[in-house]
């Protein structure tokens, strides 16, 4: 059995092929998950129920494969597990011996691209290289699975190009980096089921062509170590979970061995095709070289800071900027101007005040070329999100949380409902999201219909100090650069506890005070000291511990930030950008170049800092 993963309105979803045909699952058996993680869940006997359905399916769910949009058959995968020089030959082509043990790295989600849709050649680099390998996927949990048994963990064997930027692989002695450039690998089109090939997928045969020129062929069979043996040695440190992808190597022919190298180029198109299992092609496009639409703006570099905070400039560059995620002001007043707001949720609800936003957005996606009433969840991916590296944050934090279809998730100070949308979408699990403003949980609301997630997100008006939900309702809670604005902080931190079920976790994105004195007003969460309560970073430990978390991690993230905005005040500098149009005005109104000019000298100058942290309820 053949199994697929294709667009449907926007969103990804479950098909089965049958010849020419896919069986489209949301409608044969709209009681199952979307998701091969949240479908493998479900244990023994799924496969067979699925088969069944595949069988007789209704006719309104049989639709033609010709016209289907591929996404990788797994696309939110719990991990991608790779590993490198596992044939003996292409080790010696890069000059070193076959190695007694496998190198082993990871891949994420973001990287990923599924059959027929272009992999993007970076602009930063002229090295991209192919790797076409044999894939697994685990069907079952285990943890110091015995080699015998591995083989009866796989639930599927799939093909993936394991796209690799070269001069990035090298820059130190871990391959991550240049392992994981957006969009530089694929997989799929298919997953097949073990009962199709031989035991462990040994002895097929794996071509590699590049504009159909054959550029790698080899067995499976020659492997090094083999599927078996690398779902041991994975086991021995982690837990392998239903919808983890282990990715086995590649074997020689690889551009960067030859003479000439030969790299990939806008306008190749890479084929990788595994015996019994499937032919992945894939057309190869030039990233374009201006940054992202939702891509944040600069700031002075260190040795601009002046020493009073300084005025919006009279032009000032127009994308995105980064922020609290919930963020939403009309125009701030400098502090000697601004009146004085009434108290508690009232005045921070003030603050992030930003009228008519639904009607904003959708303007500024008009303007953009987006139609507002045919919405994908990409179009307004990252859309608000104004916390420090913006986006990447959310994904990095997303990440260490355990997130599944099964998972309950509330997002405390939703904003926009950006990162809500992505969770959902991502993983397959259900959120609800609070905010103190009513204009942003209006806005998420409307953007969750508008993108065909509203059966996965809810929305809802409350004070993070009186959380309107009952004892144990979640599974997982998050909170960005929100605490920001509260001051008692035992009853912030104490009311997650208590909405949070016995073992599950709270991942926390914050802002904290630095050693350099008073941060530069205004900042995105305040127009003065007076809206703002920063404390040190071993205080808010001392505060979430008295709530009675557990402390799983805790990590500055400072300097990334700072790398971050170096990042975007180059991007913003290059010829012929154009600003967006969903950019900070949408959330931080008139004087957004201030402000965020003025959290940029914060961070640089350690009034300051930025912390990551993932934190356990005991079970």
């Amino acid at each position: 059995m053949r199994l697929l993963a294709f667009d449907k309105d926007g969103v990804p979803t479950i098909g089965v092929r049958r010849g020419d045909e896919i069986v489209d699952l949301s409608i044969a058996a709209p009681e199952l998950p979307r998701d091969i993680p949240g479908l493998l869940a479900l244990g023994e006997g799924i496969m067979e129920r699925v088969a069944a359905v595949a069988l007789d399916p209704p006719a309104e769910s049989v639709r033609s494969a010709e016209d289907i949009r591929y996404h990788p058959p797994v696309w939110n995968a719990p991990k991608y597990l790779c590993c490198g020089l596992n044939y003996a030959e292409h080790a010696k082509e890069g000059g070193r011996e076959p190695p007694e043990h496998p190198s082993l790295f990871v891949r994420y989600a973001q990287s990923l691209v599924g059959h027929n849709e272009p992999l993007v050649k970076p602009w930063i680099s002229d090295k991209f290289d192919y790797e076409g390998e044999l894939a697994a996927v685990i069907g079952k949990p285990g943890r110091h699975i015995a080699l015998e048994d591995a083989l009866s963990h796989v639930a599927f064997y799939s093909v993936l190009m394991d796209g690799s930027v070269r001069n990035f692989q090298r820059l130190g002695t871990q391959w991550t980096l240049g392992k994981n450039f957006d969009r530089s690998g694929s997989f799929g089109p298919d997953l097949v089921t073990p009962n199709e090939l031989p035991p462990g997928a040994s002895g097929l045969r794996l071509v590699t062509r590049v504009n159909g020129m054959v550029v790698q062929n080899d067995t499976t069979d020659t492997m090094l170590f083999p599927v078996a043996d690398l779902i041991h040695r994975w086991s021995k440190a982690m837990t392998l979970q239903p919808g983890d992808v282990i990715a086995t190597g590649t074997p020689s022919g690889v551009g960067y061995a030859r003479t000439p190298p030969l790299f990939l180029k806008a306008g190749d198109v890479c084929d990788v095709e595994v015996e019994g299992v499937g032919h992945l092609s894939n057309p190869v496009i030039d990233e374009e070289k201006e940054p992202a639409k939702a891509a944040p703006p600069s700031a002075p570099q260190p040795e601009q800071v002046p020493a009073e905070p300084a005025a919006a400039p009279d032009s000032a560059p127009s994308n995105p900027v980064p922020g609290p995620r919930s963020a939403g002001a009309e125009p701030v007043s400098a502090p000697h101007a601004a009146p004085t707001p009434p108290a508690g949720g009232a005045r921070i609800a003030a603050h992030y005040s930003q009228p008519a936003l639904s009607a904003s957005i959708l303007a500024a996606l008009r303007e953009e070329g987006k139609d507002p009433e045919n919405l994908k969840p990409h179009d307004v991916m990252g859309l608000g999100e104004m916390h420090v590296r913006a986006h990447e944050a959310t994904r990095e934090l997303a990440m260490q949380l355990g997130l599944d279809h099964q998972k309950t998730v509330l997002d405390v100070g939703c904003g926009a409902g950006s990162p809500s949308r992505f969770m959902a979408l991502q993983y397959g699990c259900r959120v609800t999201g609070i905010d103190i403003t009513s204009a942003f949980v209006e806005a998420a609301g409307m953007l969750a219909e508008r993108v065909n997630l509203a059966d996965h997100l809810a929305y809802r008006k409350a004070d993070a100090l009186d959380l309107p939900f009952g004892d144990a309702s979640f599974d997982v809670v998050v909170s960005q650069h929100v605490q920001m604005n509260i001051e008692d902080k035992a009853r912030f931190y104490g009311e997650m506890f208590r909405v949070l079920k016995p073992g599950g976790r709270l991942g926390i994105y914050d802002v904290v005070a630095g050693d350099g004195g008073e941060p530069f007003y205004p900042v995105p969460w305040a127009a003065d000291a007076t809206l703002s309560f920063l404390v040190k970073p071993h205080d808010l430990r001392a505060e979430i511990e008295r709530a009675g978390f557990e402390i799983a991690s805790w990590q500055d993230t400072s300097a990334a930030g700072l790398i971050w905005f170096e990042e975007q005040r180059r991007r913003e500098a290059e010829p012929g950008r154009e600003a967006s149009l969903l950019g900070p005005e949408l959330f931080l109104g008139a004087n957004w170049y201030e402000i965020v000019a003025n959290l940029y000298r914060s961070l640089a100058g350690n009034c300051v800092a930025v912390i990551e942290a993932v934190c356990g309820k005991p079970a």
